[in-house]
C-alpha cells in the first residue's frame, strides 16, 4: 500500500514538474464579436485564496500581470466599469482545490463580463452576462503557485488576441 502511494505522489510530482494545465479557449466568432467597439475594460482580480498567497502568488501580483500584458497590447484598463462602454468587466478567478496527497487542482478564469439586452424583450433594462471568456485548469503544489502566472498570461493573451481581432485600430495605434 505505501509502495502505491508513493508512485502515485511521484506520478503527481511529475505531472506538476512538467506544469500541466490544459486550456479551453472561446475563440468562436460570437465570444469575440462581442469585445467589437470596447474602448477599453475594468479590470477586477477576484482576491485569491490563502493558500494561493501563502504559496507565493498574490492578488496584486496576479493584477499586475494583467495589466501590463492589456498595456503592452494598447487596451486601456478602466478605473472604473464605463456605462458607455457595457460597463466592461475583464474578471479573473483563481481557484483551488486542494487534493489529498497535498496536490492543488486550479482554475484559471478570464472572462469578460458587460450589459446586454435581450431582443426578445421589450425593456430597455439590460443586465450583465458573460460574453467571452477562457479558462485554464492544472496541477500544482502548495509551495508553488507561482506555476499559476502562466496560465494566466495565456487567458489573458487569449483575450488580446481576440479584442485585438476586432479591434484592429487599438493595434495600429500602439504601433506608431
Amino acid at each position: 500500500m505505501t509502495r502505491e502511494i508513493a508512485t502515485v505522489n511521484k506520478k503527481l510530482a511529475l505531472l506538476m514538474l512538467f506544469s500541466c494545465f490544459t486550456f479551453v479557449a472561446s475563440s468562436q466568432t460570437l465570444p469575440r464579436e462581442s469585445l467589437r467597439g470596447l474602448n477599453g475594460v475594468f479590470l477586477y482580480v477576484h482576491p485569491v485564496g490563502k493558500e494561493v498567497e501563502a504559496g507565493g502568488l498574490s492578488t496584486q501580483q496576479v493584477r499586475k500581470v494583467a495589466e501590463t500584458l492589456l498595456f503592452e497590447a494598447g487596451i486601456p484598463v478602466q478605473n472604473e466599469p464605463q456605462p458607455g462602454n457595457g460597463s466592461a468587466n475583464l474578471v479573473v478567478i483563481i481557484e483551488t482545490v486542494k487534493n489529498p496527497q497535498g496536490v492543488y487542482v486550479y482554475e484559471v478564469e478570464v472572462s469578460l463580463l458587460q450589459e446586454v439586452h435581450l431582443a426578445r424583450r421589450q425593456e430597455p433594462d439590460s443586465f450583465p452576462s458573460q460574453t467571452w471568456g477562457t479558462k485554464a485548469i492544472g496541477l500544482t503544489n502548495g509551495n508553488r503557485m507561482d506555476l499559476i502566472v502562466e496560465p494566466l498570461r495565456a487567458g489573458i493573451r487569449e483575450f488580446i488576441k481576440d479584442y485585438l481581432s476586432v479591434n484592429p485600430k487599438v493595434q495600429q495605434k500602439t504601433k506608431q
